[in-house]
């Protein structure tokens, strides 16, 4: 007796080309949505620890990404926040809240050095960027008060 078992051949979609999760229902102002938005990140962050690599994300608003960091920063939360890149270049070109308050301990250079690079890289794409809860030697290295206000002028100035 010989049986036939036909697979479809769709391929699973890998992390990086998954979606952000579905807004979730946010109502209120942009500073209501934002911070709903950052407990949400928070909580899908620590919701499958082993598979987030304690990173979670939430839209609330087009352009908008809220990220949150959650339990011990190791390699493999370096490796997830790496691997986001080009998604939250995609996705966050608005705006992008970075949550830290989830973080046990203090932060280890490599994961100082990775949410620097992500804060300049939508900075210098001209998104607004806010950190929230970064524990001190983080603030330190980020700067307490982040820039993310240009001036730009469209003729040089005369001599």
């Amino acid at each position: 007796m010989t049986s036939s078992v036909h697979a479809t051949s769709e391929p699973r979609p890998t992390r990086s080309s998954r979606p952000v999760a579905p807004r979730p229902a946010l109502t209120g102002t942009v500073d209501q949505r934002r911070r709903q938005a950052r407990v949400a990140a928070v909580r899908r962050g620590q919701e499958h620890p082993e598979a987030s690599a304690g990173v979670g994300l939430c839209r609330y608003d087009d352009g908008c990404v809220a990220l949150a960091a959650v339990g011990a920063g190791g390699p493999a939360q370096v490796r997830a926040l790496r691997s986001l890149r080009g998604r939250l270049a995609r996705e966050a070109w608005a705006e992008l809240v970075i949550d830290l308050s989830g973080l046990d301990g203090d932060c280890g250079p490599a994961l100082v050095r990775v949410l620097g690079q992500l804060r300049v890289q939508r900075l210098s794409s001209g998104a607004r960027v806010e950190v929230h809860g970064a524990p001190p030697a983080l603030t330190a290295e980020l700067g307490a008060r982040p820039a993310t206000a240009y001036t730009v002028h469209d003729a040089p100035p005369a001599r």
